[in-house]
């Protein structure tokens, strides 16, 4: 599958991969390498702890078969309509990070803020363009192009993937510190996560992953695209991950989600599986020692 412009795909990867390989090599220099690892405490971890699964997980995926390597299911649209889609999602994410940088609301503010700026900027407006296009058979220049991969065994090797990935993020000895929420009510506990998986996982992997990186992908490239979109991803964790100091926040970021967002890119251009990428930014988000507080309480 060639890309529209495979030369600026090149010129935006070098580009984009530069960015987060000074990141990671400037907060090496500065002896930054505990980061944050979630926005709802300030606790730490060791950078190379969060690196490893994530080396790990891209390296399976790489070598593992049955992947739809080169498969794209917009293939099938007209270029034109694809270059303007990608246009208006790539500003819907780029606004969507400068909204919350913007306001100085703290708390449960900033928090309802966050969901007005998100349900709008990256569900509603992508849903009036997709619907726009729907409306208008012409902007497609043939039928959808399926995948020739068989799928008797396909579902396998995501899994394998996941469960290596999760042995070693939250189990082994470069596990992600747990930290509870604090809510005893197993109710209440439950209506946060599922709140939180719809409004986290569920959305940014359809409109960062499935919506913009695919289109990107037509245009730029694999790589370019998934190194991208993995910037315009890690770029909104600034507002809530901040410490005060934005030229070390900003590096921690990119260094940290940029690198989350490789792996969860890789897994969406590889298996083209939705189910296996909202599963492993679920997991990211919602801790599995979560799941044994439910159990528990």
């Amino acid at each position: 599958m060639s890309s529209y412009f495979p030369r600026t795909g090149k010129i935006i990867g070098v580009i984009s991969m530069l960015v987060i390989l000074l990141s990671s090599l400037w907060l090496i220099w500065i002896g930054e390498t505990n980061i944050r690892y979630s926005g709802d405490h300030k606790g730490t971890m060791p950078v190379w702890n969060k690196w490893i699964p994530l080396i790990v997980g891209i390296l399976l995926i790489r070598f593992l078969p049955f992947q739809r390597n080169k498969y794209n299911p917009l293939q099938h649209f007209d270029p034109k309509s694809i270059i303007i889609q990608n246009v208006v999602l790539f500003l819907c994410g780029a606004l969507f990070t400068i909204c919350l940088l913007i306001v100085n609301f703290q708390g449960m503010a900033f928090q309802l803020w966050f969901m007005i700026c998100k349900i709008i900027l990256l569900l509603f407006t992508p849903l009036m363009l997709f619907l726009f296009y729907r409306s208008n058979p012409k902007q497609q220049r043939s039928k959808p192009i399926k995948s020739t991969v068989s799928i008797k065994w396909y579902w396998l090797i995501p899994l394998i993937v996941i469960i290596i990935w999760v042995y070693l993020n939250f189990f082994s000895v470069f596990s992600t510190p747990f930290v509870s929420l604090g809510i005893t009510d197993p109710t209440m506990l439950i209506v946060t996560l599922l709140v939180g998986f719809l409004i986290n996982s569920l959305l940014e992997e359809l409109f960062y992953r499935v919506w913009l990186q695919t289109r990107l992908e037509l245009i730029l490239g694999t790589w370019p695209a998934i190194l991208l979109t993995s910037l315009l991803w890690a770029s909104w964790h600034f507002a809530v991950h901040g410490s005060g100091q934005w030229n070390v926040d900003m590096a921690t970021v990119i260094t940290n989600h940029g690198i989350v967002g490789l792996f969860l890119g890789y897994l969406w251009a590889r298996y083209r599986s939705v189910w296996v990428i909202i599963i492993v930014h679920g997991l990211l988000n919602a801790h599995p020692q979560q799941l044994f507080e439910i159990l528990f309480n």
